[in-house]
């Protein structure tokens, strides 16, 4: 058996793979300058909204800052509210109770004679 390839067949292969590798590499790019030619549009008709944000961000953070800061603040007094309503309910309860025994001994004392 033979095993002899001729030099022309293998040019001949080489020539189609790098005609297939070219045709495939110009449809990459043209696509990609669609999607580029696109993405342009996309900017250049939102450029108006995109300059307003870019003006607006400093503004924009300083507000976040404040409203973190000004809710920091609440949750401070919301603990402290929470922390004297919890006192509160301990002295409410503790004088409830109180009263109680105290009513509990006048019962007793009345319900003697």
């Amino acid at each position: 058996m033979n095993l002899y390839i001729d030099l022309n067949c293998v040019y001949l292969i080489l020539a189609l793979v790098g005609i297939i590798a070219l045709v495939l590499l110009i449809i990459t790019l043209f696509r990609v300058s669609t999607l580029i030619k696109n993405i342009n549009i996309i900017i250049s008709s939102n450029k108006d909204n995109i300059q307003k944000v870019c003006n607006d961000a400093p503004e924009i953070s300083g507000n976040i800052k404040e409203a973190t800061e000004n809710a920091k603040s609440v949750t401070e007094v919301v603990t402290e509210v929470t922390a004297d309503a919890i006192v509160a309910k301990e002295s409410f309860q503790s004088n409830f109770e109180t009263i109680k025994d105290i009513l509990n001994i006048v019962l007793s004392v009345f319900s003697k004679k």
